[in-house]
């Protein structure tokens, strides 16, 4: 992995709002990747752009959640 390669995984794992990110989106295996709660696995992908949408998806979620709160 190169230095770009480290700077798209930062920037995949930035959350825009300002909030302490949980999510973190890793290479899982030689061609699959995994996005984690914290230490939590959550799913495993082909694509790291599917890996990109659950974890849109689930930040939606929670915004959503705090939101009523």
């Amino acid at each position: 992995m190169d230095n770009s390669d480290n700077l798209m995984e930062s920037e995949l794992n930035e959350n825009p709002n300002g909030k302490v990110k949980t999510f973190l989106i890793q290479p899982y295996g030689t061609r699959y990747f995994a996005l984690y709660d914290g230490e939590d696995l959550v799913c495993v992908t082909v694509y790291k752009k599917g890996a990109l949408e659950v974890k849109r998806r689930l930040e939606t979620a929670s915004d959503l959640i705090t939101k009523e709160e």
